[in-house]
């Protein structure tokens, strides 16, 4: 009932995907205020853009991860979860970014599913512009901001609570700011690769739509008030899924 959006990002080296996921960590909270689309909950608003992320978070190890001095580090953590008997093994480990155990990649997950395969195209951009921005700047051994993760987790409950009209962690200024300045922070930060692999356009132009006409927890909720029955949320995702078919 609560599975996301996951996308894996192939990259083999394990050390580096450490340090990719150090930096990646901080842009966590915009991207699932971009990809909500959960508000309705057992026939009832949730009062939240993402429910699902809070289904998820009871889980005993989800939400964004903590800093990794190394691959051994992050695997001792590992391993003494799984001996605690919290998790039953590795895939248990539900963060909304990790090491996938039999992948060579990086998996981001923190995003709910969407209905709308452009958001997908979108999502799935980000995260390859994202990963390869924090390999790159990793490799040139780029200093980069470590909040506390009580900012993150914060942050991170902002994004589901409210979406697009949160207020977010500026992982620059460490301090708060609206979703939509952040969001256009983290734009600009993956700019030079989603460039680079001939992305921007498409991916800067769906992230400027979503910012100026809503989210899918947004339309979702525009649908209910119309006519106030669930129903004709349940046609308007069929009706978006559909057009995203050939």
């Amino acid at each position: 009932m609560a599975f996301g959006f996951h996308v894996h990002v192939g990259l083999a080296d394990r050390e580096a995907a450490i340090r990719v996921m150090n930096r990646l960590r901080l842009w966590l909270a915009p991207m699932l205020a971009l990809s909500a689309n959960s508000p309705f909950w057992l026939g009832e608003d949730s009062g939240y853009a993402s429910y699902r992320t809070q289904v998820w978070g009871r889980m005993p190890v989800s939400g964004p991860p903590g800093i990794f001095e190394s691959k051994a580090e992050h695997d001792e953590l590992i391993d003494a979860l799984v001996a605690s008997g919290v998790v039953a093994d590795s895939t248990k480990v539900y963060w909304d970014i990790r090491l996938p155990k039999d992948l060579d990649t990086i998996e981001v997950r923190v995003m709910d599913v969407c209905s709308r395969a452009d958001e997908a195209v979108m999502m799935a951009g980000l995260t390859r512009a994202l990963v390869r921005t924090c390999y790159e700047r990793a490799e040139h051994e780029e200093p980069y901001p470590k909040p506390r993760p009580e900012l993150l987790r914060a942050a991170h409950w902002l994004a589901s609570r409210h979406g697009l009209d949160a207020k977010l962690l500026d992982p620059e200024a460490g301090q708060a700011a609206p979703a939509r300045e952040i969001i256009e922070k983290l734009l600009a930060f993956a700019r030079p690769a989603l460039e680079e692999g001939g992305d921007w356009e498409e991916v800067s132009a769906l992230v400027h739509e979503t910012l100026e006409h809503g989210n899918g927890a947004n339309r979702q909720r525009r649908a209910y008030e119309k006519a106030g029955r669930l129903e004709d949320v349940v046609d308007m995702l069929v009706e978006e899924t559909a057009q995203g078919t050939t």
